[in-house]
């Protein structure tokens, strides 16, 4: 069985030993409780902050490049070509990302990829703040952004399973997401806030300091023993094959006569592509439908993000049992709340439905990378990865024409037919494929 090749050997360090007893002593309180277990981890914490400062970041920019957009153009078509723009680089580039993940050294090119993000929103930044930044400037960032993502991001989801051991993978995964969650949950209210005060480059300006602290929080990471020697070995076994080409081909084969993994994958991809087009559709529906301005987006960002932190929270406490259920489960949730959100044009009780969506964006989001991590063989993991996370650069396609058919047919027609597909989708799949729901 494919899972059976993460077992990992014994560290080499001897657990008796006063250092390896100095490594694994906690904090004070987070070994008392099995939902924060992980962050008894010093590199995990390291990892942890990173991540949360890189979000925080994200979820900004997702706030006031919608935001920005749609004010200088009025279009939806706009707002899906931005995402377009990012989605045509990351959906090329994540198999060289995840061949670059099973090869080099994750955490440096994570930190690698936060230092360009770094670059990118300073320059948005001294454009917005001189007075002299236009739609134009957006999408050539939108590219760039796109390239780092690609080529970073299957190092990312990766690096949890290097950092913890397997049998805290899903505490760490959703761990992981749940502070990822809390700064979409503050984030864009301080984001909103910021943007309506004293305006976007100040937000540009803020997202240039976190992504530089997510980068020095990237400095104190190392993986565990064991996995830091089995990553040496597969880059001196890659060091006699030629880089890139032959190892993408490999990883497209095993994923094909994995048939686990390949149902795994396909069923994540199909859910993905319904569920998140709204996010960048959410500027034009709550300026149109809700006739709310940014602080209104921050609020319903923020409520997404606060109902993405319950639900991590309680996959985090859960044990690795009946996961492909839940993943399905899930997926029910986030289409009846999508359907819901998108029928509404009061504000209060989108904003009830938004909590819903965001619990169902946890669910989906924490089980689907443990499943792949766990049915994923450890040399595979990385390409394998880099198709999953390819997925987020198809559902820019998705956005784009869910963005046309809005300006076609209206928003809330185009985002209910989405919810609709995604609730039909999920029962059809519970039905038709037991081996998806019971997968454990």
């Amino acid at each position: 069985m494919a899972s059976e090749s993460l077992k990992t050997s014994a560290p080499a360090t001897d657990p008796r030993s006063p250092e390896s007893v100095a490594e694994q002593a906690p904090p004070r309180g987070f070994a008392r409780f099995k939902t924060f277990e992980s962050l008894s981890d010093r590199s995990f914490r390291w990892f942890f902050f990173s991540m949360a400062s890189w979000f925080a970041a994200m979820n900004m920019q997702q706030l006031v490049n919608g935001f920005i957009v749609y004010e200088l153009t009025g279009s939806y078509a706009a707002l899906g070509l931005v995402s377009l723009m990012t989605a045509i680089p990351m959906l090329f580039l994540s198999l060289p990302g995840g061949v670059i993940a099973d090869r080099f050294v994750k955490e440096r090119v994570i930190q690698a990829g936060q230092i360009v993000n770094t670059l990118v929103s300073g320059s948005l930044a001294a454009l917005m703040l001189s007075g002299v930044l236009v739609y134009e400037h957006l999408l050539i960032t939108g590219v760039i952004q796109g390239t780092v993502f690609g080529l970073i991001m299957p190092s990312r989801q990766t690096m949890i399973g290097d950092v913890v051991p397997e049998d805290k993978l899903m505490n760490g995964v959703a761990l992981n997401s749940a502070g990822q969650n809390v700064m979409r949950l503050t984030a864009p209210p301080i984001g909103g806030i910021l943007l309506t005060v004293v305006g976007a480059g100040w937000v540009y300006l803020t997202m240039t300091v976190l992504y530089a602290i997510a980068a020095c929080c990237m400095l104190p990471v190392r993986p565990r023993p064991d996995a830091s020697h089995a990553n040496r070995r597969q880059s001196h076994k890659a060091g006699e094959r030629n880089l890139g080409f032959q190892d993408m081909i490999e990883g497209c084969r095993y994923i094909w006569r994995d048939k686990t993994v390949l149902l795994i994958l396909s069923t994540n991809c199909v859910v993905v592509l319904l569920a998140m087009p709204i996010q960048q559709m959410l500027p034009g529906f709550v300026t149109d439908v809700l006739d709310a301005n940014g602080i209104g987006l921050g609020i319903i960002m923020s409520l997404i993000g606060f109902g993405s932190v319950v639900g991590s929270l309680v996959v985090a406490s859960m044990s690795s049992r009946n996961r492909g259920l839940l993943l399905m489960i899930s997926a029910l949730i986030l289409g009846t709340s999508l359907l819901g959100f998108a029928l509404s044009s009061i504000f209060v009780f989108s904003a009830i439905m938004a909590v819903i969506l965001g619990v169902g964006q946890a669910g989906r989001i924490s089980i689907s990378s443990v499943l792949i991590q766990t049915y994923a063989a450890a040399e595979y993991r990385g390409r394998v990865m880099s198709v999953y996370m390819m997925q987020f650069g198809l559902v820019s396609f998705g956005t784009f024409l869910v963005g046309v058919l809005a300006s076609a047919i209206g928003i809330q027609v185009a985002l209910a037919l989405t919810g609709g597909l995604l609730l039909a989708f999920s029962v059809i799949t519970m039905a038709l494929f037991p081996a998806m729901r019971k997968l454990p």
